[in-house]
């Protein structure tokens, strides 16, 4: 079984086998790296798994937000700093995007879904030997007091397709495209705008994960050749898998009762598409 691609190289941030032994504590022969890594490194969520995110929530759930990315996620979006050179833009009247050609779409969203069905099979097959969690396991709290195997188990299947997106994406779109882009309204022109990286990190640096609020990230937008956003998707993974696939609504701030779809939408002037193991990609909005 292939597991998570891009978290092997987090096997260095485990302590060296001296310091194991000396806390007398050792992985099972069944414990994926990062979760090997937890049990030697309690609550250092984004140096074991390498995601910004999955620490935010961990954070979130024990009080300790406040982080600044990790250098796992700096490197990985230095490296993609060359090849990611296109400066991404927001259709308009002005600045109208080129759709992407009908056959060349076709085999971008098959490489999508077959990513999100191998994330969603290996990561099964590691913590439930393959079967799908129960509405009751779904339910049950795995991190801290409130994250539960819903949302970690959420989390870690978006890490698990990233790889997988993009070997598929760097063969059929040559850097037209983003994965995890965050954007933000600018407070001079009211307009949403892509956040760079670098922009990120300094805010989270200074401010913390709260200095993000009110900015949203679309897990994949595919880009012409002008760097204008042609087409956006959103991950999904339902726990348990009967639940659907459909957009969250916000239950508060400045777009309560706005779905994400909505508001994805309103943000990148294109029609965002769900994608899930089960249902593929999702053409309507609910």
């Amino acid at each position: 079984m292939r597991l998570l691609v891009l978290l092997a190289v987090l096997q260095a941030g485990c302590l060296s086998e001296s310091d194991e032994a000396s806390l007398g504590m050792e992985c099972g022969p069944r414990d994926l790296t990062p979760e090997c890594c937890l049990k030697k490194n309690p609550g250092q969520w984004e140096r074991c798994t390498g995601s910004s995110e999955l620490a935010r929530v961990a954070e979130e759930a024990a009080g300790t937000v406040g982080r600044a990315p990790s250098l796992v996620v700096k490197a990985a979006a230095a490296g993609m700093a060359g090849v990611m050179a296109t400066t991404v833009h927001i259709g308009s009247a002005e600045r109208r995007g080129v759709a992407l050609a009908t056959d060349l779409l076709r085999k971008v969203e098959e490489e999508i879904v077959r990513c999100v069905r191998s994330a969603e099979q290996e990561v099964n097959e590691y913590h439930f030997g393959g079967k799908s969690p129960t509405r009751e396991q779904c339910q049950e709290v795995k991190v801290g007091e409130h994250t539960t195997w819903a949302a970690y188990l959420g989390l870690f299947k978006h890490e698990m397709a990233w790889p997988c997106l993009h070997e598929a994406f760097d063969k059929l779109l040559k850097g037209k495209y983003r994965l995890h882009p965050r954007f933000y309204i600018d407070p001079q022109t009211g307009e949403w705008r892509h956040m760079p990286e670098d922009m990120m990190s300094q805010i989270v640096a200074r401010e913390g994960w709260s200095g993000l609020r009110g900015t949203i990230e679309q897990d994949i937008v595919l880009l012409d050749a002008n760097g204008v956003v042609v087409r956006a998707y959103d991950l999904k993974f339902p726990c348990p898998e009967s639940n659907g696939t459909y957009w969250g609504r916000y239950t508060d701030g400045p777009w309560r009762y706005w779905s994400q779809g909505e508001l994805y939408e309103e943000a990148l002037q294109v029609k965002p598409r769900l994608v899930s193991p089960q249902e593929g990609v999702v053409l309507e909005m609910e």
